[in-house]
């Protein structure tokens, strides 16, 4: 049987790394014998695959590991509210009140700022969910975004007939502590 340099050559990476059987070491061998610039050459391509295989395999540190599966699955809870909270936002101004066979109350066709006021909400969060900021940009955006939305209250000292714009301290004092809630998680997040 003649066997060809190429079914050697693919038969070489079996053979050096030793699962070859009986009969397919003999053929290799017989070709290095007939070829001795072939087994030369083949000999030093395997010197590389001996080190490989000599070479303990890297074990990922058990603690690191741990801390990157953790990120993961913080990552992966994050997302999971953002979608809630996004989605709340956007079906909250279809809210309506069914009393005696009708509607009595809805959102959006009586209350039109706050509806407007809810979707802008909704607005930030799917972008915030669907554009995949890091955490620290996130942060960024929604601090900015509530320390500035409470100057919708402050136009009603200036356009008190404007429909929908209260002065609700109260809403006003949980955005901005919301704010600096966000601020100081960017803040810290920069020192890392």
């Amino acid at each position: 049987m003649n066997v060809t340099r190429n079914v050697v050559t693919d038969l070489l990476p079996v053979y050096f790394a030793g699962e070859a059987s009986g009969d397919t070491k003999v053929l290799v061998e017989d070709y290095f014998r007939q070829d001795p610039d072939f087994e030369r050459i083949a000999r030093s391509a395997a010197t590389p695959l001996e080190t490989l295989r000599d070479t303990a395999t890297l074990r990922p540190d058990a603690e690191r590991e741990k801390h990157d599966l953790e990120n993961i699955r913080c990552g992966l809870q994050r997302r999971k509210w953002l979608f809630a909270v996004a989605l709340s936002f956007t079906f909250a101004p279809l809210a309506f009140v069914f009393k005696n066979g009708h509607i009595a109350w809805m959102m959006v066709r009586d209350a039109p700022w706050d509806a407007a006021f809810y979707w802008i909400f909704a607005t930030l969060f799917w972008f915030y969910y669907l554009a995949r900021l890091s955490r620290r940009t996130g942060s960024l955006v929604f601090a900015i975004f509530l320390t500035l939305l409470p100057l919708r209250y402050a136009l009603h000292h200036f356009f008190p007939s404007a429909p929908g714009l209260t002065n609700n301290i109260g809403e006003v004092a949980v955005l901005w502590i919301t704010a600096a809630i966000l601020w100081f998680q960017y803040f810290r997040l920069r020192r890392r």
